[in-house]
């Protein structure tokens, strides 16, 4: 297995990339990483802003530091669904998911992160489940296009939270490019994450690497690496016997270390990388 270094580790949620993406390999490379997940969003970090040769560059700089670029990942699914009822808003996350996959394509990664629903109270489970899978099916059919995997992340988004319906939504694309991103910090406040491994090991095209510690519960429970509840040892030997050799993209921003206010970038975002990656070294050889 390899350890890829997601981007939101060094510029936090709010993607303070002062050396872009450029930077990110910089850092990925000297601290021992294999790789670097690339993030993008909608604003100054758009698909839109980065030309073809800039992609080629990227890779090409990724390349001389024996770096890969294993998989893209975005947050913008959480503001525009895509099961949401409102046609543009469900249009609007189309077209940055088949903006991501071209991206993804052109840096050679392998899959794209992507949140398939965010669950809303006033619309229902069953409307919630069909335009997402609406959405998801026509997006398959993009991925096949470009051979990129979709990878539906296991989110706290009030939808999919079982393990069997996680697997009965990929089931019902009908697609070999859509399989399972799977978070083990993610999921620890849900379910063992034996379960989703036991049910959906053959699914899992990427995995993102965070702790949460079970006594300190909530969205300020997410911890670095090695410094939560996950038992990071069994994690990696059930990981083993499904068969899984891929990559675990260190997903640990600053804001799990530190309150917002008191962050520095770039100098949080690195330590924070550094950490992560020596706890989890120590069970990935």
């Amino acid at each position: 297995m390899k350890v890829g270094l997601n981007e939101w580790t060094l510029g936090g949620w709010r993607l303070e990339l002062s050396k872009g993406h450029e930077g990110a390999i910089q850092v990925a490379a000297e601290l021992g990483y294999d790789g670097v997940e690339v993030v993008y969003d909608d604003a100054n970090f758009s698909p839109d802003g980065l030309s073809r040769e800039d992609r080629k560059k990227l890779l090409e700089m990724a390349s001389s530091h024996n770096l890969s670029i294993p998989s893209v990942a975005t947050a913008v699914f959480w503001r525009f669904s895509l099961a949401s009822p409102n046609e543009t808003e469900r249009s609007t996350a189309l077209t940055l998911l088949r903006k991501g996959l071209e991206l993804a394509a052109d840096l050679d990664a392998d899959n794209l992160l992507v949140v398939p629903a965010v669950a809303r109270n006033e619309v229902g489970y069953k409307e919630t489940y069909n335009r997402a899978l609406s959405s998801i099916k026509e997006a398959a059919r993009w991925a096949e296009d470009v051979g990129v995997k979709i990878g539906l992340e296991n989110v706290w988004n009030r939808f999919l939270y079982d393990p069997s319906i996680y697997e009965k939504f990929i089931e019902d694309v009908e697609s070999d490019a859509v399989g399972l991103y799977f978070d083990v910090g993610n999921v620890l406040e849900i379910a063992p994450f034996e379960h989703w491994v036991e049910v959906l090991g053959d699914r899992i095209v990427m995995i993102h690497a965070k702790d949460y510690d079970l006594n300190n519960r909530g969205p300020l429970g997410f911890r670095l690496v090695g410094q939560g509840s996950v038992d990071w040892s069994g994690f990696i030997s059930l990981l083993k016997t499904v068969g899984y050799d891929g990559f675990l993209n260190v997903e640990t921003p600053p804001e799990f270390m530190k309150p917002l206010y008191a962050i520095s970038y770039p100098r949080d975002g690195i330590e924070a990388a550094r950490l992560s990656l020596e706890g989890l070294r120590k069970f990935i050889k």
